[in-house]
C-alpha cells in the first residue's frame, strides 16, 4: 500500500511527498497495511501525518533524523485549541503509529523512558525470581502484578528505612485486603510473592526477613474441589448459537468446538499453529502446556470444517503462524484475557453467565463425558495430557457410576 493508492489528486500527493516526513509516508502506509490495518483507516494516518509533515516544516526541519518526540507534543498543544477531542485522540494515536514506524527504520531515536523507583525494584525482584527462584515468566508476572500496590506504598527513596519501618500488622493487612474475594489459587500467589519479596530484600540487604513468616497462610487441600463443568446442553446450545456468517464468529465457533471436542487447554488452542494441523494425516497436534505433555488427535470432520471456514473466510492475512488472531488491527495471535472474555460474553450472552466461565469449563466437561463413557483414568490422563496422573484423580469425585458402589450399609437400615 503506498500514497498513489490512497490519493486521486496529483497535487495532494505532491504536498504528501514534501520532506521530511514525505519520503517516509509510503513505507509507513505499507506498515500499517501488514498489520491489518482498514483502508480508511489508513488514509486516516496518512492525513495526520501529511498535517504534522506541515508543521514540521514550518519549524524549520528539513530530514526526519531531525525530528524529536517533542514535537509530536508542540503539535498536539497548538491544535489542541481549535480541533474537537475526538480529533485530538485519533491524531495521538496516528502519531504514536508513526513514532513505532520510525523507530523500528532507525530514523527516529525514542525518547527514553525513565523507570519510576519502584518499577526498578520490581525489575530486579522479577531478574530474581527468574534467575535464583527459576519461576516461569507468567508466574514471575503473576508474582509482580499483584506485588505492585504493596512496592508503591513504600519510601523507596530510602527502602532500607521503608522495609524496617513495616510491621506484620501491615503485612497482614496488605494480604486480606489484596486477597478479599479471591480464588484460593489467587490467594496462594499473593502470598508466595509476598513471601519471595521477602527473601529477596534480605538478599538485596534491606532486612525484613522475619515479615515473611507474617504472610498468612492459605490452605487448601489437594482434591477438595469438584470440578466445575460446562454441562452438555449448555455447550450445544453455545455451539448452535454463534453466528458462523461472519469472521469473528467463524473464529469463536472453531475455538469453543476445539474446547468441547478435545478438552485441551485455552492456552494450546491459542499456541496452535498452521503446522500443527495435518491435514493429510487428519490428525492436529495441541502443544504442551502447565509442564504437561503434547496432544495429539484425530482431526474429526466437523472440526476440520469448522476450521477451514475461518482459515479461508475469516482469518486475516498476517504471517503469524499461529491459528487464531485478533479481529482489529494490529493483528496479533489471542492472548488469555482475550481468549477468557470471548468465551465469557458468548456465555452471557446466552443467560450462562452464573455457571462455569472460561474455557476451563470444556476441559473438565470432557472428562466427565469420558468417564461417562466408561474410560478409565490413566486413558483420561493421556487424553489431557497430564503428566501426572495425580491430576486426573480429581474427576473420580464425578464418576458417579463408580462412586455408587463405594457407600456401605447403614448400620441399623433395612435388609
Amino acid at each position: 500500500m503506498v500514497l498513489e493508492d490512497l490519493l486521486r489528486r496529483p497535487c495532494v500527493l505532491t504536498r504528501y511527498r514534501l520532506p521530511p516526513l514525505g519520503p517516509e509516508l509510503d513505507g509507513f502506509c505499507n506498515w500499517l497495511g501488514k498489520q491489518g490495518y482498514s483502508y480508511s483507516y489508513l488514509r486516516l494516518c496518512a492525513s495526520r501525518g501529511s498535517q504534522f509533515n506541515l508543521f514540521l516544516r514550518r519549524r524549520g526541519i528539513t530530514t526526519a533524523s531531525e525530528i524529536e518526540e517533542e514535537h509530536a507534543d508542540q503539535f498536539l498543544a497548538r491544535r489542541r485549541r481549535t480541533e474537537h477531542a475526538s480529533w485530538l485522540v485519533a491524531t495521538r494515536r496516528a502519531l504514536r503509529l508513526l513514532s513505532h514506524f520510525l523507530a523500528e527504520r532507525g530514523v527516529l531515536n525514542p525518547r527514553p523512558e525513565i523507570p519510576s523507583a519502584y518499577e526498578v525494584l520490581l525489575n530486579r525482584y522479577a531478574h530474581y525470581l527468574e534467575n535464583d527462584r527459576a519461576l516461569a515468566t507468567s508466574t514471575v508476572r503473576c508474582y509482580r502484578f499483584y506485588l505492585t500496590s504493596f512496592v508503591e506504598a513504600l519510601d523507596l527513596r530510602d527502602v532500607r528505612g521503608a522495609i524496617a519501618e513495616l510491621t506484620p500488622q501491615d503485612v497482614q493487612d496488605f494480604f486480606c485486603k489484596c486477597a478479599q474475594g479471591k480464588a484460593t489459587t489467587t490467594r496462594g500467589h499473593i502470598r508466595l510473592g509476598l513471601r519471595h519479596f521477602f527473601a529477596f530484600c534480605v538478599r538485596e540487604g534491606y532486612g525484613g526477613g522475619h515479615l515473611a513468616d507474617a504472610v498468612p497462610h492459605v490452605y487448601s487441600y489437594r482434591l477438595a474441589d469438584v470440578p466445575r463443568q460446562i454441562a452438555e446442553p449448555d455447550a450445544r446450545m453455545l455451539l448452535d448459537g454463534i453466528d458462523r456468517h461472519t469472521s469473528v464468529g467463524r473464529r469463536d465457533y472453531a475455538i469453543v468446538l476445539l474446547l468441547y471436542t478435545y478438552g485441551v487447554r485455552g492456552g494450546q488452542v491459542r499456541a496452535l499453529r498452521l503446522g500443527d494441523i495435518q491435514w493429510r494425516q487428519s490428525t492436529i497436534r495441541f502443544p504442551a502446556c502447565k509442564g504437561g505433555r503434547q496432544v495429539i488427535e484425530p482431526l474429526t470432520d466437523e472440526v476440520g470444517e469448522a476450521l477451514l471456514d475461518y482459515l479461508r473466510n475469516g482469518r486475516p492475512r498476517a504471517t503469524c503462524p499461529e491459528v487464531f488472531l485478533t479481529e482489529r488491527a494490529p493483528i496479533h495471535p489471542m492472548q488469555a484475557d482475550h481468549l477468557y472474555t470471548r468465551i465469557c460474553s458468548r456465555l452471557r450472552s446466552l443467560g450462562l453467565g452464573d455457571g462455569p466461565r472460561g474455557p476451563h469449563g470444556f476441559r473438565h466437561a470432557f472428562a466427565t463425558r469420558l468417564l461417562d463413557n466408561g474410560h478409565s483414568i490413566k486413558t483420561i490422563a493421556d487424553m489431557l495430557g497430564h503428566r501426572d496422573i495425580n491430576s486426573t484423580f480429581i474427576y473420580t469425585k464425578v464418576d458417579f457410576r463408580t462412586l455408587e458402589q463405594v457407600p456401605l450399609d447403614w448400620p441399623g437400615g433395612a435388609p
